[in-house]
């Protein structure tokens, strides 16, 4: 087990109340955000939370520096009116890579678990049993349920391998108080990369493509999540409203910055993984 004090490079995830501040420049969390909150199979699974999956395709150049990290995370917003576990309650189940191999989650405690935010992140570090290669689409799944608020397994699957990592056990971390006016699940593809790590400069940005949630039950998967890039070609800041953010304000599956300094946009490419565009992550720190 890792423990790192290294929050600085992930601030909570979702903070989107909050303007750029100083240390920008020392770590850049570069991510998109997406809510599902209406439809009969999401509104059935948050009132009675299980287990599910983000998954998304990813690739990055060449130049890609060792340190920067990239990955998936899906989320599970209670909202603050029937909460299934605290009032306002933000479940976070996020995993990173770098194309080392290195494998980055980010895991609860027993403290987070009954209601106090995480300050300084825990690490659970795994290895896979190759480094990843540029110029090449990799898928990565990740499962966790909700209902128990611990991961699953995160799968990982390209050319030269396919690798499932067993997560079981691992507490969904508790990042910050959320105050959404309803329950939501959210999905997020991202880069980040902290001054703390870095070697060199490298290239800093990442693409994504047919990022995919859904919902699991009895072995059945359920789908409640697409994008491919096609559709929307900008990717603009959420709609936050205070003192409580209203669900009504968002497009249902549309992605948005997951923070105003994040640096995501929509581009199109002649290496898409389907259609024409790619979702890209710039975690540059100039």
């Amino acid at each position: 087990m890792t423990r790192m004090h290294w929050y600085s490079i992930i601030p909570v995830l979702l903070l989107i109340s909050f303007p750029v501040i100083s240390w920008a420049t020392e770590s850049r969390l570069s991510a998109a955000v997406a809510l599902i909150f209406r439809g009969t199979a999401v509104e059935a699974y948050l009132r009675r939370p299980s287990v599910s999956f983000v998954e998304t395709c990813v690739r990055f150049e060449k130049g890609l520096a060792d340190d920067v990290i990239f990955g998936v995370d899906q989320e599970l917003i209670e909202g603050v009116e029937k909460p299934v576990y605290l009032k306002g309650g933000d479940w976070m189940a996020f995993v990173g890579l770098q194309r080392t191999g290195a494998v980055w989650v980010a895991e609860g405690t027993d403290v987070t678990m009954k209601g106090t935010p995480s300050k300084d992140r825990k690490w659970k570090i795994f290895k896979l049993s190759r480094a990843l290669q540029p110029d090449t689409w990799y898928r990565l799944r990740c499962y966790a349920d909700f209902g128990k608020r611990q991961f699953v397994k995160l799968q990982v699957e390209g050319p030269g391998i396919s690798e499932s990592l067993d997560l079981s056990g691992l507490k969904l971390d508790y990042p910050n108080y959320m105050p959404f006016d309803k329950a939501a699940m959210s999905y997020y593809v991202f880069a980040m990369r902290g001054r703390s790590m870095l070697k060199t400069r490298g290239v800093p940005r990442v693409y994504f493509d047919d990022v995919k949630g859904g919902i699991v039950d009895g072995g059945r998967e359920t789908p409640i999540f697409a994008c491919d890039f096609e559709k929307d070609r900008t990717v603009p800041s959420q709609p936050v409203t205070s003192p409580t953010i209203k669900l009504t304000g968002y497009e249902q599956g549309r992605f948005y910055l997951e923070r105003q300094e994040s640096r995501f946009t929509v581009e199109k490419v002649n290496f898409a993984k389907s259609g024409n565009c790619v979702g890209a992550a710039d975690a540059d720190l100039q």
